[in-house]
């Protein structure tokens, strides 16, 4: 009589194999991950031309009366992201290496905490060149226009306030708005303060 236990276990070994190839099909799948996704509760914004060489910056003062700038670009539940210089920064290059002139100038502030108390919102120029030349003091011509934003993000997105104001000097600062953010994460706008948001700065940015 002819010794069979050879073919039982090839045959065991195929249905494990079978039985590897299902379960491993219907499994799920572990979605994509993207990196870390920072949750936002508002966003603040100050767009201008990417066709005017200029370098204006966006500016917070924050409840703990420091200041959030390009110098100083984490505090406390805000942060900044990105500070464009104008034509220097205004071409973007693709995956494939291609470049593109990006459609607008923009500066974000994303608050990702409710941290409450009276925020201050400025603008700032601090640098115009024309046709490659550095500019000083009052500007040639209308100014520069730029567009501030806030907007509510969590849980539904509206604008809550909208405004342009126009630069007319390198070095000026304009307070555009200011507001209260309540424990419940709610803004009430408010007049902005006297003093200018660029005042003593630095020394308040600490390290």
């Amino acid at each position: 009589m002819r010794d069979r236990s050879s073919i039982w276990i090839g045959l065991a070994d195929l249905l494990l194999c079978v039985l590897s190839v299902v379960i491993v099909a219907v499994a799920p799948k572990e979605p994509a991950r993207s990196g870390v996704q920072e949750k936002a509760e508002y966003l603040i914004t100050m767009e201008s031309s990417p066709d005017i060489d200029a370098d204006p910056d966006l500016w917070l003062i924050t409840p703990s009366k420091k200041p959030l700038f390009y110098g100083s670009r984490d505090v406390g539940c805000a942060k900044l992201d990105g500070d464009p210089r104008g034509f220097m920064d205004n071409v973007a290059t693709l995956a494939d290496g291609s470049k593109v002139k990006v459609e607008t100038e923009k500066e974000t502030v994303s608050l990702r905490c409710i941290e409450p108390g009276r925020y201050d919102v400025g603008v700032n120029l601090y640098a115009f060149r024309e046709k490659g030349a550095t500019q000083l003091g009052a500007l040639h011509g209308p100014g520069l226009k730029v567009h501030v934003e806030i907007v509510a993000v969590n849980p539904n997105v509206h604008v809550v306030f909208a405004k342009d104001v126009t630069l007319d000097r390198v070095g000026q600062t304009i307070n555009v708005e200011s507001f209260d953010l309540s424990r419940q994460g709610e803004i009430a706008l408010t007049e902005p303060p006297r003093e200018l948001v660029t005042a003593n700065a630095y020394s308040r940015a600490g390290p």
